[in-house]
């Protein structure tokens, strides 16, 4: 038996994550990926351009995963995925970390599991003459113009559902965290008028915001590789709940209990 052991820690090793099959998974800041970085067994850090990705195996299945900061903000987040996917090539991306909650029956602490994603901030808006005025709700959603590897041509979309497996398997998680399912807003915003936020409700049905998620769907679904967003509430000022950051640590555990659940992902 300890031979067979040390056979597998020797193949395990030997993994190569730029041709052997893996998860991505992304946090923006160091509260979203420091917990998962230090879980990492044989833990490798590969820098891609001005990126740096953790490679190593996580949790009791010793799952390949490839843990990266994208830093905050669209550019960033689409920049870190396109060079993820060229590099190392994941068979799946998690994009999670911390969100400000839209809806007010999703509170602080309380995770929602992406449906679809919507990039809030991709907007038309109606024309109005000069001197007329601003009107903040004359605008409706602009579609984005994205390439699909698969059909190779382009298309334009409105927003970008999450993989349906990958929606199934977060819903499996054992944990003690209220779960949702949900639209993820997303956009380079942070909004704190209560008004406004009615708004991205009653537009987009958001449950929740955050920085980086539509721009990580959108460079997924053009290189046709399956897509989850789920984050974790760190305030809403719908309920009255102040920031919170904390909360970070148990979205990272819940995520270290989900890789577990995607053990047979399209093996």
């Amino acid at each position: 038996m300890q031979n067979k052991k040390t056979e597998s820690d020797k193949n395990m090793q030997q993994y190569d994550f730029t041709k052997q099959p893996s998860i991505l998974i992304q946090g923006a800041m160091e509260i979203e990926t420091d917990y998962l970085i230090g879980q990492l067994e044989d833990a490798v850090c590969v820098a891609v351009g001005n990126w740096k990705f953790y490679t190593g195996f996580l949790g009791r299945y010793r799952e390949p995963v490839i843990v990266s900061r994208t830093y905050q903000g669209m550019v960033n987040a689409s920049a870190d995925t396109a060079l993820g996917l060229t590099y190392f090539a994941p068979k799946a991306v998690i994009n999670q970390g911390i969100a400000g909650g839209h809806d007010e029956d999703i509170h602080l602490g309380e995770i929602v599991i992406g449906e679809r994603v919507v990039p809030m901030g991709a907007v038309m808006q109606e024309f109005r003459a000069k001197g007329v005025g601003i009107d903040p709700l004359g605008f409706e959603a602009l579609p984005l113009e994205i390439y699909d590897k698969v059909k190779q041509t382009t298309a334009k979309v409105l927003d970008f559902p999450c993989d349906k497996e990958l929606i199934e398997a977060a819903e499996r998680v054992q944990t003690d965290i209220h779960m949702h399912r949900g639209v993820l807003g997303s956009a380079d915003e942070w909004n704190n008028q209560i008004d406004w936020i009615a708004v991205m409700r009653e537009r987009y049905q958001t449950s929740s915001e955050d920085m980086e998620a539509a721009a990580v769907a959108q460079i997924c679904r053009s290189y046709g590789v399956p897509f989850i967003g789920i984050r974790i509430i760190s305030n809403s000022v719908v309920n009255g709940e102040d920031f919170d950051e904390s909360v970070a640590l148990c979205g990272q555990k819940y995520i270290q209990s989900y890789v577990e659940e995607l053990h047979e992902f399209r093996k």
